[in-house]
């Protein structure tokens, strides 16, 4: 997606979509919240540069947050079905609108067809909890886009890649070491997986584990793939 400022409309001004909002916000983009709930509607008003208090699900309401013109459609209501319904509606207002789906459910796949991008948060609080209980074991980070994981992770000193260069490696189709823990160095294909020194990797959640194993030496993992 573009680089410039987007207009985003979000349904649902509970914690989620809030913060959501707040984050948008204060990144220019211009941010359009539809909460039903009065009492709420209160709360964050005065946080957020606009929240309409209605329900979403009806078209007249939804018209008016002007899908027409905006980029993205947030559903992030706490119930995947009303958020699927709230986004194909968004669609029928604006074949190009750009729909991010919170789901109920940890089957992410389920909607993945019918809408750009899935999110489940329960799943990446659980996450944030877990890095802080492991410490030094593979940690998932927070907020990754789409189906990818973005993942920090230490070789062991008798993980069966320890010491191989990238070109050497024989990794899953569904992974990429992109720098060291630090950032200081971009991986490339003289890299070399050093025992004992931390590497950020991007990788499918089907390869999660498999990669975990390559590359730590364990097939015990924290945090892994939905």
């Amino acid at each position: 997606m573009a680089t410039d400022p987007l207009r985003v409309i979000i349904v649902g001004g509970g914690r989620v979509g809030y913060r959501a909002g707040r984050l948008l916000d204060g990144y220019g983009h211009e941010v359009v919240v539809i909460e039903k709930d009065p009492s709420r509607c209160e709360e964050i008003a005065d946080q957020l540069p606009t929240v309409i208090e209605a329900d979403a699900t009806l078209p007249p309401v939804l018209r008016e947050a002007d899908p027409g013109a905006s980029d993205v459609i947030a559903a992030l209501t706490e119930d995947g079905a009303t958020n699927l319904a709230v986004c194909l509606a968004a669609q029928r207002m604006n074949e190009s609108i750009y729909m991010v789906l919170r789901t109920d459910t940890e089957s992410r796949h389920e909607y993945g067809e019918l809408v750009d991008g899935v999110v489940y948060p329960e799943a990446a609080g659980a996450r944030l909890i877990a890095n802080e209980i492991v410490g030094n074991a593979p940690r998932v980070f927070n907020a990754v886009t789409g189906d990818i994981e973005i993942v920090r992770v230490e070789v062991g000193a008798d993980a069966p890649l320890a010491g191989e260069t990238l070109a050497d490696a024989t990794l899953p189709d569904g992974c990429l070491v992109i720098t060291d823990a630090d950032a200081s160095n971009v991986a490339g294909a003289e890299t070399v997986l050093e025992p004992d020194c931390q590497y950020i990797v991007a990788v499918d959640p089907d390869d999660f584990d498999a990669v975990v194993e390559l590359l730590s030496g364990t097939v015990r993992t924290v945090g892994g793939g939905p």
